[in-house]
């Protein structure tokens, strides 16, 4: 299901919620992919507890050698908004027995009255060392994508489709990479679970496209209630070398099926708990996420379009530094490890100083092309050519783009995933994202090298989250082709950027994961 809203040619004084129509799909596949995270560890192979005689025939042999199948409710703020299931069965791989794990979440999020249903399904082939062989993973998270892998010889080779166009990539894998599926498994293996065991590996994450580190340790024994009956279970601790350390925490029985998994990701509590297929496929209830996560400044609010913002920002947990970024334009001089000032300016430009394109030599790695910005696709280098109408100054072409990108994207349109430049240029509709990937592409083609800002942005009474791009014309200047600001305002506060984009781009979900429900502004 994709709800989306159709709407025209925009000015700044409109309704606030069509303001924030192309800004809030970008806090929405932010927190989609933190909830997929949060599942990770949460299927469960039932395995016998190891004994002398088990030890000797290994790991395998304690896989299950009947089809398994696990329900699981999603909560998100103590509202159920969605359920997960995983399958397990022995089978035949390319000669050889493997165990057969699928696995679907489904989630439905809802942000200003639009529903979102987000759905991802993975499958996996583990061989009989417990290692990740082959896997075939896809989601409308972000478009409508399949990432499918095999492992060979400590090399991922990995095909990601998007929207119909294919990319080929190879990531190298440490050998004590598993799947997410066979966590506590790999424990079981050893030993029957007991307080005290510890474990460090990677898991491969889909998303990411890259081994995660992960460790795992037993805490503790506690008993809880499962459909009326008292199951003795350990309580399993765990850390994902990811956004700053995600923390997670399971209930596992001896012969390892999960019945609890606790995340609290970016301030807010996610729990997913056992059940049967009927309660885990009804129930679905609304929480409206924009709402929930802005942030309502303290004091003034900002003067629209400002060219220049003073704030104290305050985080409740984790490091100030490592949640907003320092930039030429955006100053933060820290008080302690939580608490800093942050100062804004937005510069000057004149379009006489800055180069003639193509710019070659500075930031030449912003010219590049990836999954989401295909820069050397014949339609967006003909389009970009076709807007500038001959323009070489840097600055006048970036100008023309953002004009170009603002007025042709009339139908700001949000869905589950968001759209290549490609796709974004074919259908003229979309949200900041959008906007976003196809200024780029845009840029890029004609010599301008260009990257991604993650961030907020302030609207008519909160913060919120946002996507931007910033172009360089002989130093870097933040523009705002979704809100028709050929230089971003001072309302805009980066908390991530600087880099060249990964084919999956999730890793913007960072800046949202540091600061959402954890971040305080005080304004001047």
């Amino acid at each position: 299901m994709t709800v989306s809203f159709h709407i025209r040619y925009y000015k700044e004084s409109e309704s606030i919620v069509i303001l924030l129509t192309p800004l809030k799909s970008h806090l929405l596949r932010c927190l989609a992919f933190v909830c997929v995270v949060a599942t990770l560890f949460n299927i469960g192979l039932q395995v016998p507890p190891a004994d002398a005689a088990d030890e000797e025939q290994g790991a395998f042999e304690n896989m299950p050698h009947n089809p398994q199948e696990h329900w699981y409710n999603f909560t998100l703020m103590n509202t159920k908004i969605g359920y997960m299931y995983a399958f397990a069965e022995k089978t035949e791989y390319q000669g050889e027995q493997m165990t057969r794990i699928k696995s679907n979440i489904v989630m439905n999020l809802n942000a200003l009255g639009t529903n979102l249903e987000l759905e991802t399904t993975n499958i996996e082939y583990i061989d009989a060392d417990l290692r990740l062989r082959h896997f075939l993973y896809t989601s409308n998270m972000s478009g409508l994508k399949q990432v499918e892998g095999q492992i060979v010889d400590g090399i991922a080779y990995i095909k990601t489709t998007l929207d119909g166009e294919t990319t080929e990539s190879e990531v190298p894998v440490p050998a004590d990479t598993t799947s997410q599926s066979t966590v506590v498994e790999s424990l079981l293996s050893q030993n029957a679970l007991k307080i005290g065991d510890k474990q460090t590996f990677h898991i491969f994450h889909y998303d990411l496209m890259k081994p995660v580190k992960t460790e795992i340790e037993v805490v503790k024994q506690e008993t809880l209630t499962y459909q009326s009956e008292e199951k003795q279970v350990y309580v399993v601790d765990g850390t994902l070398d990811m956004m700053g350390g995600t923390a997670f925490k399971q209930w596992v029985s001896p012969d390892g099926v999960n019945y609890r998994s606790e995340t609290l990701i970016m301030g807010v509590p996610q729990v997913i708990t056992k059940t049967d297929r009927e309660t885990a496929l009804g129930g679905i209830e609304e929480v409206d996420l924009v709402l929930k996560t802005r942030i309502l400044p303290i004091g003034k609010h900002p003067t629209p379009k400002a060219e220049s913002l003073v704030a104290d920002v305050k985080l409740t947990t984790g490091n100030i530094a490592e949640a907003i970024m320092s930039t030429p334009q955006q100053k933060l001089e820290l008080s302690t490890v939580h608490t800093g000032k942050l100062s804004i300016q937005v510069p000057s430009i004149v379009a006489e100083d800055c180069p003639d394109l193509p710019i070659q030599n500075a930031a030449g790695e912003f010219l590049a092309a990836s999954a989401y910005i295909q820069v050397d696709h014949p339609d967006i280098q003909a389009k970009a050519e076709e807007i500038l109408g001959g323009e070489v100054n840097s600055w006048r072409a970036a100008e023309k783009l953002c004009q170009w990108v603002y007025e042709s994207i009339t139908d700001k349109q949000i869905s589950a995933g968001f759209g290549s430049s490609l796709q974004t240029l074919e259908s003229l509709t979309g949200d900041c994202t959008e906007h976003t990937v196809l200024f780029i592409a845009l840029a890029r083609a004609v010599g301008i090298p260009s990257r991604i800002c993650s961030g907020i942005v302030f609207l008519k009474d909160a913060f919120y989250y946002h996507f931007w791009p910033e172009v360089y014309v002989g130093k870097w200047v933040q523009m705002d082709p979704t809100l028709d600001q050929t230089i971003a305002d001072a309302n805009h506060i980066q908390l991530w950027g600087g880099f060249l984009e990964s084919d999956t781009m999730m890793e913007f979900a960072e800046g949202v994961y540091r600061t959402l429900n954890q971040l305080e502004i005080t304004i001047y």
